[in-house]
């Protein structure tokens, strides 16, 4: 499940919690700046 953070606060929360409210903004601030968090995997690539 996506996990997003806010602009401004930085608090986590889930895609279920930004469904809740009807305008894309934070739950916990009303910030309207919300950014996808990326996982925290490490690509490696073979180097010829």
């Amino acid at each position: 499940m996506p996990t997003y953070v806010c602009g401004r606060c930085g608090n986590k929360f889930t895609q279920e919690e930004l469904e809740l409210i009807p305008s894309i903004m934070c739950p916990y601030c009303g910030y309207r700046i919300v950014l996808k968090a990326r996982p925290q995997v490490v690509k490696r690539v073979k180097a010829i």
